[in-house]
C-alpha cells in the first residue's frame, strides 16, 4: 500500500506593507492613474489635499504631478522641435505620452501595493523637494 503524496503548500502572497493605510496605498494608486487623464493637474490635486496627512501619499502625488509635468514638457519641445525640423521633432510627442503611461502604470501598482517606488530620475527630485 502507498502513502499519498501530501497537498502542495498553498500560495504565499506578497507581505503587506507596515504603517501604510489602504486609503494611502490607494489615493497613491489613483494619482498616477488621474495623471494619465488630467496630466498634472489631477496628482497635484491629491497631493493638495494630502499633503499634510500622509507622507506616503505625499511622495507619490507628488512624484505623478513631476512625471506628467515632464511629460508637458516632452510635448512643448516636441512642439518646437517639430516646428524646427518640418515635422521630425514631432516624434517625440507619443514617446513621451507613452513613457508616460507605462511609468504611471508601474508606480500607480507599486504604490497600491505600499511600496515607495521612485520613477527614474523623477524620484530623486521629489525625495529632495519633500526632504526625505
Amino acid at each position: 500500500m502507498s502513502v499519498p503524496d501530501p497537498p502542495p503548500p498553498a500560495p504565499q502572497t506578497a507581505p503587506m506593507a507596515t504603517g501604510v493605510s489602504q486609503d494611502d496605498r490607494t489615493m497613491s494608486m489613483v494619482a498616477y492613474l488621474l495623471g494619465i487623464v488630467t496630466w498634472w493637474v489631477g496628482p497635484l490635486i491629491i497631493w493638495l489635499m494630502k499633503k499634510d496627512q500622509s507622507q506616503f501619499a505625499r511622495f507619490h502625488a507628488l512624484q505623478a504631478t513631476f512625471l506628467w509635468g515632464a511629460v508637458t514638457i516632452g510635448y512643448i519641445i516636441g512642439g518646437i522641435l517639430g516646428t524646427i525640423t518640418l515635422g521630425i521633432g514631432f516624434l517625440l510627442c507619443p514617446v513621451a505620452h507613452i513613457a508616460g503611461i507605462v511609468l504611471s502604470i508601474m508606480a500607480g501598482l507599486a504604490a497600491n501595493r505600499g511600496e515607495w517606488y521612485d520613477v527614474p530620475m523623477i524620484g530623486k527630485i521629489v525625495r529632495q523637494q519633500s526632504g526625505m
